[in-house]
């Protein structure tokens, strides 16, 4: 055999085992990232954390009923006008009541803190809106909701969390439970004017008497409604039978008897 020939042979084994340009499969148990759990804001950016999920609608349900003035809720059903002249909003008397939004807003908080009543019995939680649709005041705006001395929250949300990982609430959702205030069980709420929300300069505070004519012009010491119970079962089962011996085809004009 020549040597050109060996040559020959010598490429062509060199040729057969060269690997292919195609990447090998990972192995089938190697894991990968869930889709779900990351949100990738843009190729090359870090990862950014998802939000966390909002609680179950029967955690906020059922929603409060409309005020006296048709474009809020009720902010403590069953609970009283109790406020006083001077003070920085509403008190509303209740021992341990269902507190709700009076508006659709923003969380800026729903936390421990933001009121300086701490002491003995006091409950520490405070919850602050920003409303999705200011309401008008005198020529200038309500832009923010207040809620303190609360004893329980439906949701928690630290102050300073970024503006895209704020939870939305719903006009008349519940966002918690009414607690003590200064050894008194009360709700106190609070509307603050256009976007001022330090507290610290009453030209942007409602008193008292101006929360209740924006609800719905409520006199000092009026009841709010409460939620109405709802019917239980053999009630529900009374209304069924009633309903089916009321419209009975003799009774019901137009409602065809079924054949047997």
């Amino acid at each position: 055999m020549s040597l050109l020939t060996l040559l020959g042979l010598a490429a062509g084994l060199v040729a057969c085992t060269k690997p292919t340009a195609s990447p090998p499969r990972p192995p089938p148990d190697e894991p990968r990232p869930s889709p779900v759990a990351t949100i990738m804001k843009s190729v090359g950016d870090p990862p950014v954390p998802a939000p966390a999920p909002s609680p179950s609608p029967a955690a906020t349900r059922p929603l409060s009923p409309p005020l006296a003035n048709g474009s809020l809720r009720s902010p403590m059903p069953g609970g009283r006008m109790a406020g006083y002249s001077g003070d920085t909003g509403l008190d509303i008397g209740g021992d341990h009541l269902p507190v709700h939004a009076v508006a659709s807003g923003t969380l800026d908080y729903a936390e421990k803190g933001h009121t300086r009543w701490t002491r003995g019995k006091d409950t520490p939680y405070s919850v602050r809106i920003r409303l999705d649709a200011p309401i008008a005041f005198r020529g200038r705006r309500i832009t923010h909701v207040w809620y303190t001395h609360m004893a329980e929250l439906a949701v928690e949300q630290s102050e300073g969390v970024p503006e895209t990982e704020r939870r939305r609430v719903e006009a008349g959702e519940r966002l918690g439970v009414s607690g003590i205030g200064n050894g008194v069980p009360h709700l106190h709420l609070g509307m603050l004017l256009d976007g001022q929300v330090e507290q610290d300069d009453w030209t942007y505070i409602l008193r008292e008497h101006e929360v209740r004519a924006v609800l719905g012009g409520y006199a000092n010491g009026a009841r709010l409604a409460a939620i109405p119970a709802p019917p239980s079962s053999a009630q529900a089962g009374m209304a069924t039978t009633t309903a089916v011996a009321l419209c009975q085809p003799a009774r019901c004009p137009g409602r065809r008897a079924i054949s047997p």
